[in-house]
């Protein structure tokens, strides 16, 4: 008897309807593989995933309303093993290091063979990285130049005292001066100190500048001060 083969259940997004009927209509006959959702729009794919079903995910971000990397990451949140296939003919380093943050396993061009294709997402569902060799380095000098930074601006965060660093992470939050004084039983004035404080040490002229590199450094996301031990 032979061994039965693990179907991939796919979910497809593609701004362009021609696209999502032709990659359909090309991948019906793998026996492998199962798109069990395609739409030019993410919502779809979202039930799919959600649902359990899709277990592979292949997204075109050229050039369309979708914002490729926002939608990858809200589906990952909904099951952490989704495998994601970009189809794409972009250079950008800044776009190609936000995919692969979002959680792209492979890229594909789209002018690349079908019979590629496949083998990409093949390759990605049994968690393979599949990235063309051209566009490799540009992905890792973009996430290594991205991490320096966000190091220099953690390293930068690490001067300010543990109030100060409550007062900017209200501020991420979009609390006014009068609600963090609410907050930690401060009076106005004291809040205006601090937040003049973390503007002198993060050197920047607006708390929206100190707001938007307290975001890159996650501190945001975090209810734990960022600092240096």
């Amino acid at each position: 008897m032979l061994p039965t083969t693990k179907v991939i259940r796919v979910a497809l997004i593609h701004p362009l309807h021609a696209w999502v009927d032709a990659l359909e209509t090309l991948l019906a006959p793998q026996h492998d593989i199962e798109v069990i959702a395609a739409h030019t729009t993410a919502d779809w794919a979202r039930h799919a995933v959600a649902g359990g079903g899709a277990e592979l995910l292949l997204i075109n971000i050229d050039g369309s309303s979708v914002d490729g990397p926002a939608v990858m990451t809200s589906l990952r949140a909904e099951r952490s093993d989704l495998g994601i296939v970009v189809i794409s003919d972009s250079e950008d380093p800044a776009l190609l290091a936000s995919a692969v943050r979002a959680g792209a396993r492979g890229w594909v061009s789209q002018t690349a063979s079908f019979d590629h294709l496949v083998t990409v997402m093949r390759g990605v569902a049994h968690g393979e990285t599949w990235f063309p060799p051209d566009l490799l380095s540009v992905v890792l000098d973009s996430l290594l130049n991205a991490e320096e930074a966000r190091q220099q601006e953690s390293a930068v965060l690490s001067a300010l005292s543990a109030r100060e660093i409550e007062v900017l992470r209200c501020l991420t939050q979009g609390l006014t001066r009068q609600q963090i004084a609410e907050r930690y039983f401060l009076s106005p004035h004291t809040v205006r100190t601090h937040i003049n404080n973390v503007l002198r040490k993060l050197e920047v002229h607006s708390t929206l500048a100190a707001v938007s590199i307290a975001r890159q450094v996650g501190l945001a996301d975090s209810g734990q001060d960022r600092r240096s031990s």
